[in-house]
């Protein structure tokens, strides 16, 4: 994206600052896992660094986790900029006997950043990462893990490059 897609401009607020609104209105805790919580202070909301940096989404998913008050956490990437609550509702529903709940699209691809995980992820999440392992699609092979169907879903988007993101702004 060439810039910190967090500070990109949807109308009058950042990615950032949208998602933290929309998420507000419906969790009691927001964590934030960034290693410059001093840019993120005026959200006041709880900024975490990663306890080992430099390891990646999954140790930045894992020390939020480790912090976080409640024993299940939905997770979303800043580059996912439409949170679909109805969406949310349907995946917390499958919390029952699995340590995370990922959608998985039509085409396959999972979508391990707009998730829920249990904190009995943390100590297969930090053996895995000890072993060398950063990817989380490879790091849930261990867990118990629910795969949410996303058939008549509105498909996730990401905002990988300037085009997605000029296309999102235009549609929103």
């Amino acid at each position: 994206m060439g810039e910190d897609k967090r500070f990109l401009k949807v109308g009058n607020e950042n990615l950032l600052e949208r998602q933290v609104r929309i998420l507000q209105q419906h969790f009691e805790e927001i964590i934030i896992s960034a290693n410059d919580p001093e840019k993120l202070a005026y959200l006041n909301v709880t900024v975490i660094k990663d306890t080992h940096p430099g390891k990646g989404p999954l140790e930045g998913l894992t020390t939020a986790l480790a912090v976080s008050h409640t024993e299940f956490n939905f997770v979303i990437a800043v580059d996912i900029p439409t949170i679909d609550i109805n969406l949310v509702e349907r995946m917390r529903r499958h919390l029952d006997h699995v340590s995370a709940v990922i959608p998985v699209c039509i085409d396959g691809h999972e979508e391990p950043l707009f998730a829920f995980y249990s904190k009995n992820c943390i100590p297969i999440f930090r053996t895995v990462m000890q072993e060398g392992e950063l990817a989380i699609h490879r790091a849930l092979k261990r867990c118990p893990v629910y795969h949410f169907p996303m058939r008549g879903e509105t498909p996730l988007k990401n905002l990988n490059n300037r085009s997605d993101y000029e296309a999102f702004v235009t549609e929103n």
